[in-house]
């Protein structure tokens, strides 16, 4: 993890900060290996985890690398007294995963400069080795979750019990769900994160599946939309093949230094052509790494730049308020070669 505090030190070093306060238990996780509730403070020559008794014991394998702060009372207090200790004057901290609140809290004990900072997000943007390999072991499972599923599909079944046999098999494959299981049926695919419900499944119906397995920590997000039992209509056969088409032009776009505001381009273009830009209603794709959305964001205001390294989701979608809808995702690998799917 040391090679992770090093890139937070630059950040430091380029922000004139003297420490650096997070407080998102992912980012902890990130930087220190144990999931905890609190924050973890770092200054360029130090390094603490605050956090509450029921953690001392978690926290007992990092000891030898970490300072270990277990408050009684409350963080603000130990926080206090650790910045007084070192003498910070100047301290950034996370803006997109502070509370308000928690931000008020802070301030009435600290007398140092509170500045917000939002570099943590496109430090884990970029995965190393190992956690590109969790995220395609991830995607490994998931994609045979498909497999399975689409084995159990026959009419009469509801959306609950395709959601529940996901739940299942994703749980003795991998080690949790990246997120609750979508799994909708005809009219109902017009939802582009809409809840599995009691609607049974009937001949002739479209199909959206979006699910993910998470494999020691780290995320895969796939989605597939199909018709079941018969041939899909005219209609909707041109649809799902213009989506599939629309999907690999932008991963074929996709490579180190191409903005992600340009992926997105491609999408909204050829979807605008065909008629249906008011049908698209989501940004093109998001960064999956320990939170399933998370930098960087495949959309139009997004300055973001690809760098090999990243994994991100391609995800065209359109959708028709009470006939149904339609969305195709992969997780893909940016490489110096261009976008690779995982698995």
């Amino acid at each position: 993890m040391d090679y992770r505090w090093e890139k937070l030190k630059r950040k430091l070093e380029e922000k004139g900060l003297d420490a650096f306060l997070i407080t998102s238990r992912v980012d902890i996780f990130y930087f220190s290996g144990v999931w905890v509730e609190g924050a973890a403070l770092f200054t360029p020559h130090r390094k603490f985890i605050l956090t509450s008794p029921m953690y001392r014991e978690e926290t007992e394998r990092i000891k030898n690398r970490w300072e270990i702060a277990i408050y009684k009372n409350t963080l603000e207090n130990t926080l206090k007294k650790i910045a007084e200790l070192i003498k910070i004057k100047r301290c950034g901290f996370e803006q997109n995963s502070l509370t308000f609140a928690g931000y008020k809290r802070i301030k009435e004990n600290f007398s140092s400069e509170l500045v917000p900072c939002d570099f943590v997000g496109k430090i884990r943007s970029v995965k190393e080795k190992e956690e590109i390999e969790f995220i395609k072991k991830a995607a490994k499972i998931t994609l045979s979750a498909f497999d399975y599923l689409r084995g159990i599909l026959h009419t009469g079944i509801r959306e609950k019990d395709v959601a529940r046999e996901c739940i299942n098999y994703i749980l003795k494959e991998a080690d949790d769900l990246a997120f609750d299981p979508i799994v909708l049926f005809g009219e109902r695919t017009s939802l582009p994160h809409g809840a599995p419900t009691e609607r049974k499944l009937k001949k002739g119906d479209l199909v959206t599946i979006d699910i993910g397995a998470r494999v020691k920590g780290y995320c895969a997000d796939i989605t597939r939309t199909f018709v079941w039992g018969s041939p899909p209509s005219k209609t909707w056969e041109e649809r799902l093949k213009l989506l599939e088409s629309v999907k690999r032009k932008a991963i074929e776009r996709i490579k180190p230094g191409v903005k992600s505001s340009e992926i997105h381009k491609i999408v909204k273009e050829e979807l605008t052509r065909k008629g249906y830009a008011e049908n698209f209603l989501h940004g093109t794709g998001h960064g999956v790494g320990l939170e399933v959305h998370e930098e960087p964001f495949i959309k139009q205001k997004s300055n973001a730049s690809l760098k090999d390294g990243m994994v991100i989701t391609v995800e065209p979608g359109i959708y028709f308020s009470g006939e149904g809808g339609a969305r195709l995702e992969d997780t893909i690998l940016v490489t110096s070669k261009g976008g690779k799917i995982l698995p």
